[in-house]
């Protein structure tokens, strides 16, 4: 047995599996967001948009290109959303303001917070660990765990759908 074994999820390392959290926006419990350090943006998807209650007059408007995803496909861009994101409870809970990209597409996530928000947070993250640590309230330092769980069965949905075997088209 390692010597790390007790502070890592399952007792191995996280080669795989995403850092999931949940905060608080609107007034709402919100689940499946995705802290991601590599991310190009900070992102809301329309179904959490909705979820929330936010409309057009929420947004401010995007003048730039479209986003770009890995395939090359672009994606529409709604525009931008300012949000107050809470993260923790109690003695942990530290509220922070984030300008999302409203995107158009279906995902796994609610949303992503990338480098920006992470920064704005003054956190540090560990994907191997699935934790988030930041300073808190009275200078503490809080840990918010990943949800493991939940963060497996997004990663088994995800392969899953990539791993399909589709029939080739018949010329």
């Amino acid at each position: 047995m390692a010597f790390y074994d007790h502070e890592l999820p399952g007792g191995a390392p996280n080669l795989a599996i995403h850092l999931l959290v949940q905060a608080y926006m609107a007034n709402l419990d919100v689940r499946r967001v995705l802290v991601d350090t590599r991310a190009s943006c900070d992102i809301m998807y329309t179904e959490l948009f909705k979820t929330l209650q936010l409309t057009e007059k929420n947004l401010s408007p995007y003048v730039r290109s479209e986003l770009y995803g890995f395939s090359g496909s672009s994606t529409k861009l709604w525009g931008y959303v300012e949000m107050l994101v809470t993260f923790g409870q109690g003695e942990a809970k530290k509220t922070i303001k984030i300008t999302f990209i409203v995107i158009d597409y279906s995902s796994l996530y609610n949303c992503i917070v990338w480098r920006t928000g992470i920064e704005q947070l003054g956190a540090a993250c560990s994907t191997a660990h699935l934790r988030l640590k930041y300073h808190a309230k009275n200078n503490n330092v809080a840990t918010l765990h990943g949800d493991i769980e939940v963060a497996r069965r997004c990663f088994l949905q995800a392969n899953k759908s990539q791993n399909s075997v589709f029939p080739a088209k018949q010329s």
